[in-house]
């Protein structure tokens, strides 16, 4: 299956001292959710998460890799959701209970009914060099846009607002020498933008609700939803299993089968390369 992508606007507003990127990301939640097997209101949060991994990975300046965790810190339906941005690919995985997800769906549909209040997020910023920056905060809201922008405020010392709107994804950024009233024009025209604009309108229309602000394109990347897994990886990944315990997760021909959690692909590795 050719795996389709989504384009990623970067764009600056010279007369806000401001700049952003805007994704529609149709294809990439259409192959995620038919991987995991995901519909309704918790594909739509595993979908977002995806897509809040890309928004913090385009501002990481040069970064190779963005990881962003989200986790309960109460029994909640959902235990874990991992997503994992690089350059023009995104992969995740949500770890939840269905039978706790079925009840929750009786009751409500917000973010705090699948994750609990307050919510965990997690991030790793790999720059391709050093260490990585790993950040960890607890912030209570029953929007994701709300627990990135405490993110980017507390832990990266960024100015930022952040529209999630279905499969649209829109981030504004303050640039250097941006006051408080040139960054309330910007939120202002994000503001501005109609509910059913985000919900049907093409990233290039919706970018003109800007025009007041002099916009301009500044260049683009393309995403999609894919999974750089391989039996090299899984067999590292299984490597430090005692003898014993490979040996019991082996068929009678030596072969231990494993499947990965991103992607649902499988992969076979002979026990003799271990």
């Amino acid at each position: 299956m050719v795996e389709k992508s989504d384009q990623l606007i970067r764009f600056l507003l010279p007369d806000s001292r401001s700049r952003g990127v805007i994704i529609r990301a149709t294809h990439i939640f259409e192959e995620a959710n038919r991987l995991h097997g995901l519909n309704g209101n918790i594909a739509c949060l595993f979908d977002q998460t995806l897509l809040a991994s890309i928004l913090l990975l385009s501002i990481s300046k040069g970064g190779t890799r963005q990881v962003l965790q989200l986790n309960p810190t109460t029994t909640a339906p959902v235990q874990k959701i991992i997503c994992e941005a690089r350059q023009g690919s995104v992969r995740g995985y949500i770890d939840w209970s269905e039978g706790q997800a079925i009840l929750h769906h009786q009751s409500g549909e917000n973010l705090s009914g699948w994750l609990g209040n307050p919510i965990r997020l997690s991030t790793v910023r790999d720059l391709g060099f050093g260490q990585p920056y790993i950040s960890t905060i607890e912030h209570e809201s029953d929007f994701l846009a709300d627990h990135l922008i405490h993110y980017l405020n507390q832990s990266v010392q960024i100015r930022a607002d952040i529209v999630l709107h279905g499969d649209m994804a829109i981030m504004i950024e303050a640039m250097p020498g941006c006051d408080d009233e040139d960054w309330f024009k910007s939120v202002e025209a994000l503001a501005k933008i109609p509910n059913n604009a985000l919900e049907s309108e093409t990233p290039e229309s919706i970018l003109l609700y800007f025009k007041d602000l002099n916009i301009k394109q500044a260049g683009t990347d393309s995403y999609r939803y894919h999974c750089n897994c391989s039996p090299e990886k899984m067999m590292l990944a299984i490597k430090d299993l005692a003898p014993e315990e490979l040996a019991s997760l082996a068929d009678e021909d030596g072969n231990i089968t494993t499947s990965c959690q991103y992607c649902e692909s499988h992969h076979i590795i002979s026990l003799n390369q271990t």
